[in-house]
């Protein structure tokens, strides 16, 4: 699974959901004009995060953190250099200092998130995935910062409460265990076992790099797994044609031309318009513009809540996608199963457009 593009169409979260729920392991490079940074994966666990924003090494740390003296840290520096093979300094700390891993690595998991909590405030810069096992705990390529969980963090976890911090910068000694658990288990809730599986093996066939122009059916095919209908609408500027369509042929045996003789303008005050200059789905009732109505007529009915979802390549929006479920009105309850779908489609896109 190659991930590559800009944090302006892909967000951190995002990235993190990815890569968590195809329990990838390697590394993500974040880059800026003056700031770079990393999180490397387990098996979807993150287990080392670094920043030139946070350059100390684990000794400084444990320092900062009176787990160790000045003295302690000097001494396992130093028999650290006399070593024939390279060993973690954690490792030595706890074996000639008696100190318990479970505080070495409670540190280190504190520094892991403070690093990848400010990474949420990235507002711009690009990101790329490399698969790859990471480094052997005692490899010398961990240096200056030798250290590394040997269990993982949870990457939804990580997200939660790294969306909450964004809103809320100054908000840290309020994010308390009670309701971060309770946040997760919504989240957990919102991608059950079923969502999850669907998720994961679409974005496994994400992955052919032959896919291309497939993508598309790709969508409708997920979208079809959730929704009772939906149509696919190729955006050209401010204007959206549609291309295809599942669930309609019940309203007539001509669905397929009627879809593709369909064109709607995104009125300012529509949902296609928030969708486009966001760049971001939404799952709400519609709104009363020209093209809204118009797509109403159409379908027949008015539907409780719709879902909207754009395909973002090369930092454009693409393609979009409408569904409901017209006329049971279900909740589209995997909503956020299929954006996060989405966020990989776009980058999967770019790279079979790149690759031509």
């Amino acid at each position: 699974m190659g991930l590559e593009g800009f944090l302006e169409d892909l967000g951190i979260s995002e990235i993190l959901q990815i890569v968590s729920l195809s329990k990838k392991s390697g590394t993500l490079t974040l880059e800026d004009t003056d700031q770079r940074g990393s999180i490397t994966f387990l098996e979807g666990q993150v287990v080392r995060a670094t920043s030139l924003e946070f350059p100390e090494g684990l000794g400084q740390l444990l320092r900062k953190a009176q787990v160790i003296s000045e003295q302690q840290l000097v001494a396992a520096l130093e028999q650290q250099k006399t070593l024939p093979r390279h060993q973690p300094l954690g490792v030595i700390l706890s074996n000639s200092c008696q100190i318990p891993v479970e505080r070495i690595e409670a540190v280190v998991r504190q520094q892991i998130e403070k690093i990848v909590y400010r990474f949420f405030a990235w507002q711009k810069g690009t990101f790329s995935f490399a698969l790859s096992e990471p480094e052997a705990f005692g490899s010398a390529s961990l240096n200056p910062f030798d250290f590394m969980l040997e269990k993982g963090i949870s990457s939804q976890r990580l997200v939660v409460k790294g969306e909450r911090l964004a809103a809320l910068p100054d908000a840290l000694s309020a994010v308390d265990d009670a309701s971060l658990e309770k946040e997760i288990q919504q989240l957990e809730r919102r991608l059950d076992n079923r969502s999850l599986a669907l998720l994961r093996g679409m974005l496994a066939e994400l992955e052919n790099p032959y896919i291309g122009g497939g993508i598309i059916m790709l969508m409708l095919r997920y979208a079809s797994e959730i929704m009772s209908r939906a149509i696919i609408f190729d955006v050209r500027g401010r204007q959206l044609v549609g291309v295809g369509q599942f669930g309609l042929n019940r309203m007539s045996t001509a669905a397929d031309s009627i879809v593709r003789q369909l064109r709607l303008e995104a009125e300012p005050d529509s949902l296609f318009a928030q969708v486009l200059q966001d760049k971001s789905s939404v799952c709400s009732a519609l709104h009363d513009s020209l093209s809204e109505r118009t797509l109403v007529d159409l379908l027949g009915g008015v539907p409780k809540q719709v879902f909207l979802g754009p395909l973002v390549s090369d930092g454009k929006v693409v393609a979009m996608l409408y569904g409901d479920n017209f006329p049971e009105n279900r909740p589209i309850e995997s909503a956020r199963a299929f954006e996060i779908f989405l966020s990989q489609a776009g980058q999967s896109m770019e790279q079979a457009m790149q690759a031509r």
